[in-house]
C-alpha cells in the first residue's frame, strides 16, 4: 500500500469540503481534497448535457453568509448575477414581491381574495390575521410548546387559510426541503429571523463549477485536489483520526494527516471510521438529525420564454400545484447557459412527504401536469430536457437535515471533523450553512493545529 502525508485530508469536494480546504491551503496547511466523482462541487457542480449547462444542485449561491468573505480570504472573486425579482402566483395571478417585506404583501393579497371571494358569494370575509402573524415572526420561538409544534400547527393558531398555509409551506419546502407540516416550527422560525427570508443571492454566470474551480485552486497551491478517488476507510487509532485510505488509479493509497475533515454526511462518516469509533450519544442524535429530503429536479428547454414571456430575469413561487413550488429561469439570467436559441428553466418538485422513499414515477407524472398546467407555452415550444427523482437514498437529496438541527462540527474521534449541509446552525440552509461550517471547522484548526514544517 502506498503511503503520501499532509496536514489535512477533506474527504468530499462539496462546498463545505472545499470551501475548509481552501481556507486551511491558504493559512499554510498542507491539504488534500478526495473526491469519489470525476468531478469537483457535488451538489454544486456543473453538468454539460445536451449543450446546456446544468446545475447539479444548488440554484443559488448566497454571497453573504460566509462565501464571499472565504473567496475574499483567499484572494478570489466570487463572480454572481444577483438573484432577479421574485414573483408570485398566487390565485392565478403573478404578483411582484418588493426586496423587503414580500410576507406581509402575500398576507395582503391573501386578505383582499379573500374579500373579493366573500363579495361574489354573499358572505363575509374571513381576514388572515396578517399583524399576529407578522407580530408573532419578529419575536421568533423559544417556549417549549413552539419548539415541538410543526410550522403547520403553529400557523394554524392565526390562520386556517389553504392560501396562507399554501404560501409558507411552498416557502419552506423550495428554501429548507421540508413541508410545513413536517418541520419543526423552530427550525423555519431560526431562518427566517436569522436569514430574514433570503438576502444577497446570486447565480454564478459561468455555472457553479467555474466558482468552485476556484476554492479548488486554492487548494492546489498548498496541496491537492484528486478526483476519481473514493475514500474507503477513515483511519482511527487510539481514539484518533490517522489520517484515510483511498482507491486512486486502480491502487489502495493510505494517506496520513494531523486531521480529517469529512464533507461525507456524519452518516458516511461513521460508516468510513467504524461505527464502533463512537459514543451512543453521538450515534444517537446523528439518527435523529440525519433527515435527507427527497426531490425531483426538472430541467426544461424551449426554442421561446416559458416564463416569463418576455424573457425578463425573475423567478416564480408557486401557489395550488401538483408538486412544483418553484420556476428558476435559469438562462434569462445566465443566457451563457444555453446554447443560442434555446432556454431552460429548472422547476423544484416536492413530494407529499419528505419522510418516506417517494415513487419516482408518480412524482414525474404529477411535475409533467404541473408544467402543462402552470405553463401555456410548454406544450408548443417546450419539452423536458431531464428530469431526477433524488430519493432519500441518493447522494444528492435536497438537503440532509433541517435548519438549526445539524450535527455539530466536531466528533467524539480527536481531529476528525464534519462539514457540509448536514452541520447546520440555527437559522442557515444549503450552501451558506456549508460554508459556515467551513469557517468554524477551519477556525477551530487555525487555533489548535499548527502546519508542519516543509
Amino acid at each position: 500500500m502506498q503511503q503520501s502525508r499532509y496536514d489535512v485530508v477533506v474527504v468530499g469536494s462539496g462546498i463545505g469540503g472545499l470551501a475548509t480546504g481552501a481556507l486551511l491551503a491558504h493559512w499554510g496547511y498542507k491539504t488534500l481534497v478526495v473526491e469519489k466523482l470525476s468531478q469537483i462541487g457535488g451538489r454544486c457542480s456543473t453538468e454539460e448535457f445536451e449543450g446546456f449547462k446544468l446545475p447539479t444542485g444548488a440554484m443559488a449561491i448566497h454571497k453573504g453568509g460566509g462565501m464571499g468573505e472565504v473567496f475574499n480570504e483567499i484572494g478570489s472573486e466570487l463572480e454572481l448575477i444577483m438573484i432577479p425579482p421574485l414573483y408570485w402566483r398566487i390565485g392565478g395571478t403573478d404578483y411582484k414581491m418588493p426586496p423587503k417585506g414580500s410576507v406581509t404583501m402575500m398576507l395582503d393579497i391573501i386578505n383582499k381574495l379573500e374579500t373579493d371571494r366573500a363579495k361574489l358569494l354573499g358572505g363575509l370575509a374571513k381576514a388572515v390575521a396578517s399583524e399576529k402573524i407578522m407580530g408573532a415572526f419578529r419575536k421568533g420561538t423559544g417556549t417549549p410548546e413552539k419548539e415541538a409544534m410543526t410550522f403547520r400547527d403553529w400557523l394554524l393558531q392565526y390562520t386556517d387559510n389553504y392560501l396562507a398555509h399554501e404560501i409558507f409551506d411552498a416557502i419552506i419546502t423550495t428554501i429548507a426541503g421540508g413541508h410545513s407540516y413536517e418541520m419543526p416550527a423552530a427550525s423555519v422560525f431560526g431562518w427566517f429571523v436569522k436569514m430574514s427570508g433570503a438576502r444577497n443571492v446570486g447565480y454564478p454566470p459561468h455555472g457553479h463549477l467555474v466558482e468552485m474551480e476556484k476554492l479548488a485552486n486554492a487548494v492546489r497551491s498548498n496541496g491537492d485536489v484528486w478526483t476519481d478517488c473514493p475514500a474507503k476507510r477513515i483511519v482511527v487509532e487510539g481514539g484518533k483520526a490517522k489520517g484515510i485510505v483511498v482507491e486512486k488509479d486502480g491502487n489502495e493509497i493510505e494517506i496520513a494527516s494531523q486531521l480529517v475533515v469529512s464533507n461525507a454526511t456524519p452518516k458516511k462518516t461513521v460508516d468510513l471510521a467504524g461505527e464502533g469509533k463512537f459514543d451512543e450519544g453521538y450515534l444517537r442524535m446523528m439518527r435523529l438529525r440525519h433527515k435527507p429530503q427527497p426531490t425531483t429536479i426538472t430541467f426544461v428547454a424551449s426554442d421561446v420564454p416559458l416564463w416569463p414571456e418576455s424573457g425578463e430575469s425573475a423567478i416564480l413561487m408557486l401557489t395550488g400545484t401538483r408538486r412544483i413550488t418553484s420556476i428558476v429561469p435559469i438562462s434569462n439570467i445566465a443566457p451563457g447557459l444555453a446554447p443560442p436559441g434555446q432556454h431552460v428553466f429548472f422547476a423544484f418538485g416536492s413530494p407529499r412527504s419528505f419522510m418516506v422513499h417517494m415513487n419516482a414515477e408518480e412524482e414525474q407524472r404529477q411535475i409533467t401536469l404541473d408544467l402543462q398546467e402552470q405553463l401555456p407555452l410548454f406544450e408548443k415550444h417546450g419539452r423536458i430536457l431531464k428530469i431526477e427523482s433524488h430519493d432519500i437514498d441518493h447522494d444528492f437529496p435536497a438537503v440532509f437535515a433541517y435548519p438549526g438541527l445539524g450535527m455539530p462540527i466536531e466528533t467524539p474521534v480527536k481531529d476528525l471533523y464534519n462539514v457540509g449541509d448536514p452541520i447546520l446552525p440555527v437559522g442557515l440552509v444549503g450552501s451558506t450553512g456549508a460554508v459556515d461550517s467551513a469557517w468554524r471547522a477551519a477556525e477551530k484548526i487555525r487555533k489548535s493545529y499548527k502546519p508542519a514544517k516543509a
